[in-house]
């Protein structure tokens, strides 16, 4: 029995008969029926032949093992027409794939043929010597490290963690000269098994590096499986993405809505497995969002945290859009004694699938064609970009007008995910920069920018003065000293450098201090002197 099954190599899914191909050295087991049965262990020779027992020779070479059972068959059936054959492959050979481009072991492999090309790559990941290869690995270049990979994770790939732009590039050359453009994700998405192909002998798999520049990508978020950015290419659809995603959850409404850049929303049905009705061709930057049907007569509900200064910080539930904030901190106990109130805040944290197209933070393309036909500059730009990148999602929410003051116009509905920080009252103002003692200051109420840098030892060499911000509590917004008043628990107070000026631009300043100095005196002594001329007469 072990002669006849013995133990196969690993595969990573179930060999389609239509699909692999034939080649030197690839064991298979036949079944004859004609009319005793007879059990054959046969071999591909390196000429790409098979020796069938009492009935001859056959040339199998390029075949697909579909089309040798057909053909051993007919062989058979020349001798008994009513004979029945069963053809099967036993052991897949082993076969000799280059793997290069950006991966993290490029080299030579030695494979089983029924592995498939995103198996090679996975394998020429790895750090370390393969268990399954063999020989010299050539010294190609790569990714110089895993954490240059990992930089994409983010990113859903059928490889992690290489971005989807290299798994759907991937460039496959043939022993026979002939070239094909792998495309894992789609082969792991609709099922297409020639763009995730077998591995054959003489393969040269080569996986790009993602464009330094960066690249089009969709992306899709709502009711869905998971929410997902891919890398686009021409002639994705709307079916692609979707099957990518997982599909529809349950709770999904049978339509999808596709964002093009510059274009109104297009609506799109679903049938009801999930398949769009009119599939659409996407363009690059697209964006999909399946909308979440709503359940008739159910209380939706949310859950927020409170931390900082209250007697019971925790997660508490609460139904969004209703609960309001004076509800939920008295649930949690109310405030401390040492609650810094005129630094709390409330953070809103938008859902996953909300980020994925959160309209502040869009691709670099389309936020800078935001400022196409804007009279900004390109300073007042790139300002913009950073900001958008770096904001917090903060609520317009006053604690002290509420808790102190009573103003229920602060008491703000909540939302799902919501954070709500109160905290604790700073002891002291920290300063820092150009001060000779920068630390902690004792906090004293109502005291100036001015006296905290005197308490700090006052400015120290180079310091600049007129330069000096106070840094608010939660807003962290730049004041001036005569815009922040008197400093409050939580500040911060900088003092900055003198700006680098060079030595040739002090130069010009000063000459043209000088220059304008004797112009006014030149100008006093004519006025001087035309005054006393018209006196004189």
């Amino acid at each position: 029995m072990r002669d006849m099954v013995p133990e196969l190599p690993p595969s990573d899914r179930t060999v389609s008969a239509e699909e692999y191909r034939l080649g030197p050295g690839d064991v298979l087991l036949g079944h004859i029926v004609a009319p005793v049965v007879q059990t054959h262990r046969l071999v591909v020779s390196v000429t790409g032949e098979l020796v069938i027992p009492r009935f001859g020779l056959l040339s199998v070479q390029g075949m697909s093992l579909a089309q040798a059972r057909r053909s051993v068959e007919q062989l058979v059936q020349q001798r008994h027409p009513e004979a029945r054959v069963e053809l099967n492959l036993l052991v897949p050979r082993r076969v000799v794939v280059t793997v290069t481009g950006y991966v993290r072991a490029p080299g030579m492999y030695v494979l089983p043929a029924s592995v498939r090309v995103s198996t090679a790559i996975r394998i020429a990941l790895q750090s370390g010597q393969s268990s399954v290869s063999a020989g010299q690995r050539l010294s190609l270049p790569g990714a110089s490290s895993r954490q240059e990979v990992e930089s994409y994770e983010w990113e859903s790939s059928a490889i992690p963690p290489l971005p989807s732009y290299c798994t759907r590039n991937v460039l496959l050359r043939f022993a026979d000269g002939r070239t094909q453009t792998a495309d894992i994700e789609r082969g792991r998405a609709m099922g297409d098994l020639t763009a995730d192909p077998l591995v054959s002998e003489g393969l040269e798999i080569f996986v790009p590096p993602p464009p330094p520049e960066g690249y089009p990508t969709v992306s899709i978020g709502g009711a869905v499986g998971r929410m997902l950015r891919v890398a686009y290419r021409a002639g994705d659809k709307v079916s692609f993405v979707l099957r990518l995603a997982g599909g529809l959850r349950p709770e999904a409404e049978p339509v999808v809505f596709v964002h093009a850049p510059g274009q109104p929303p297009q609506r799109i049905e679903l049938d009801t497995v999930g398949n769009p009705v009119k599939d659409l061709d996407l363009v690059p930057g697209a964006s999909l969002l399946v909308p979440q049907r709503p359940t008739p007569g159910a209380t939706r509900l949310g859950i927020v945290r409170v931390v900082g200064s209250v007697l019971h910080p925790g997660a508490y539930v609460i139904e969004p859009g209703r609960t309001r904030l004076r509800e939920v901190i008295e649930r949690a106990g109310g405030l401390a004694p040492n609650a810094a109130l005129a630094q709390a805040y409330i953070q809103r944290v938008p859902a996953p699938w909300l980020l994925a197209s959160d309209p502040r933070i869009p691709a670099e393309v389309g936020l800078y064609s935001r400022f196409l036909y804007s009279d900004l500059r390109l300073e007042d730009t790139v300002r913009y970009a950073l900001d958008m990148r770096l904001q917090r999602s903060l609520v317009v929410c006053d604690f002290v007008a509420l808790f102190q003051h009573g103003d229920t116009r602060q008491d703000v509905p909540l939302e799902d995910g919501d954070l709500i920080v109160v905290p604790t009252a700073s002891e002291g103002i920290y300063l820092w920069g150009q001060v000779r003692l920068p630390g902690y200051v004792p906090f004293v109420p109502g005291k100036t920018v001015e006296w905290y840098v005197q308490q700090a030892g006052g400015y120290s060499v180079g310091a600049d003065p007129k330069r000096v911000r106070v840094l608010r509590g939660p807003t962290r917004n730049w004041l001036l000293p005569e815009q922040a008043g008197a400093v409050q628990p939580g500040d911060e107070i900088y003092v900055p450098r003198r700006l680098d000026v060079p030595a040739w631009a002090q130069q010009q300043a000063e000459l043209q201090f000088y220059t304008v100095l004797v112009g006014a005196v030149s100008t006093l002594t004519f006025v001087v002197t035309t005054i006393f001329n018209l006196l004189r007469r």
